[in-house]
């Protein structure tokens, strides 16, 4: 075990991001809560339609605590409980809110005895298990710099487990999903966790003064132009109204692209996140999206 650790102190052994969509959660929380992050610029929290895009090409001192079926409400958590306070925190806002923090996560990164283990010793933290370590290493032979690609070379990229035709299939099942009126248990759900959201920013406002940006992301047109989808953002706007809480400006008009109706291929997705870059990096200069002054959070 210590030779494994002088490896793993040494650099010799790169770090895994995780070999399973649980374990790429475990891997990202371990990491903001036990790793120095003086230059840290700007924190993504949400859910795996956030997860969905590449923090590397949003810019430096970006890091994404959104988790794959997961909420926001476990990375607000996660950073109110860390000491890593970063300038601007960028909270993704819609239906995925109604799963609520995920307990086990946060129990775990704050165990007690195992906290301060996986503090100063990184093997024990998830990114080092040995199996992890060996897929990842595997996988890296192939990994390309998708930074640089042209949109073209990404879109060829795309992970085409499902065919055209049954990618227009899932697209079609969440259109019908969404074309259905938001029912009222549903809406009350959305209230219930957006008050509790409402709290952890508040929170972290008292003891950080971070500004707060609260953001959606765009699904397939079709989608974004269902009716549920539709009251779920009129209600998240009328939760958290604009006088109180900043929102990220939507970006241009156009035609967003998925494989599944609402997580963004590759291309697009980078598209997004130089949108974000553009928007949210410079504000930690100017203190301002540049549409309206900035506001409070609560």
């Amino acid at each position: 075990m210590s030779f494994y650790q002088v490896l793993v102190s040494g650099g010799v052994l790169p770090a895994s991001d995780g070999a399973s969509l649980i374990q790429n959660n475990i891997v990202k929380a371990q990491r903001y809560v036990y790793q120095d992050d003086s230059d840290l610029r700007m924190v993504i929290v949400g859910s795996s339609l956030a997860a969905n895009l590449n923090e590397k090409q949003i810019g430096e001192g970006v890091k994404s605590i959104a988790l794959g079926g997961g909420a926001s409400q476990t990375g607000l958590e996660i950073v109110k409980r860390s000491k890593s306070k970063p300038p601007i925190i960028l909270v993704e806002i819609n239906d995925t809110i109604v799963r609520k923090r995920d307990a086990d996560l946060l129990d775990s990164l704050y165990h007690p005895i195992f906290y301060w283990m996986r503090k100063y010793l990184p093997m024990m933290r998830e990114e080092y298990r040995p199996i992890s370590v060996f897929i990842d290493s595997l996988k890296s032979r192939s990994k390309q710099n998708l930074k640089q690609m042209t949109r073209e070379a990404l879109d060829s990229l795309e992970g085409r487990n499902l065919t055209p035709e049954l990618s227009q299939k899932a697209i079609q099942t969440i259109v019908d999903i969404q074309s259905q009126p938001l029912s009222e248990k549903d809406a009350e759900a959305i209230k219930k966790e957006a008050e509790f959201i409402k709290t952890q920013i508040a929170e972290i406002n008292k003891n950080s003064g971070a500004k707060v940006v609260l953001f959606d992301i765009p699904q397939e047109s079709r989608v974004n132009a269902a009716i549920r989808r539709k009251k779920v953002q009129e209600l998240a706007k009328k939760l958290f109204p604009s006088d109180r809480f900043e929102w990220l400006p939507p970006p241009k008009e156009r035609e967003w692209r998925t494989n599944d109706g609402v997580h963004l291929i590759r291309s697009d997705a980078r598209d997004f996140a130089e949108f974000l870059r553009d928007k949210l990096l410079s504000t930690v200069a100017t203190g301002s999206l540049g549409t309206a002054p900035r506001k409070e959070s609560l």
